[in-house]
């Protein structure tokens, strides 16, 4: 009788804690994500500043979003760029004053980018997790939303 009252306290505090974590995880993600209708809404006020963190190649391959800040998170060998830390903080450091979001192709990165940050205390920090691409043909590209052709400095 006290084996199946313990078995019983140890399943439900076990079942409570599992659950009470994924809340506390899913709060963290709905306070990380920016939606992307919220996000163009806020970049066209040039309330929000945008950290695309893709390679050159998808760059080159898909257009960038205008004024947007880029900063390879990877080399195109996807080795990482180690100066790439730097390069953020400089960058939200100039920007106080704004919200910052991450954008990848369709999300996964930016989130990684935008999740660090958060833990270490940044404030307004976003992903924006649709990506430019999205995973179903709905990131910030096939929805319409303000691209352009990236022209690097030597002009192509």
């Amino acid at each position: 009788m006290v084996a199946q009252f313990n078995f019983r306290l140890i399943l439900y505090l076990l079942l409570f804690f599992t659950f009470h974590t994924t809340l506390i995880s899913e709060d963290k993600m709905d306070n990380l994500n920016i939606d992307i209708k919220t996000a163009v809404k806020n970049y066209n006020a040039n309330e929000l500043k945008i950290i695309d963190i893709r390679t050159l190649k998808e760059w080159k391959m898909t257009g960038i979003i205008p004024n947007s800040y880029l900063i390879n998170m990877h080399n195109e060998d996807f080795s990482e760029n180690i100066n790439f830390l730097e390069k953020v903080k400089k960058i939200i450091n100039e920007n106080q004053k704004h919200d910052i979001a991450f954008i990848c192709a369709s999300g996964a990165r930016s989130e990684i980018v935008a999740s660090y940050f958060k833990e270490k205390n940044y404030a307004n920090i976003f992903n924006i997790p649709k990506g430019i691409l999205g995973k179903s043909k709905d990131g910030w590209l096939f929805l319409g939303y303000p691209i352009e052709s990236y022209i690097d400095k030597n002009g192509n």
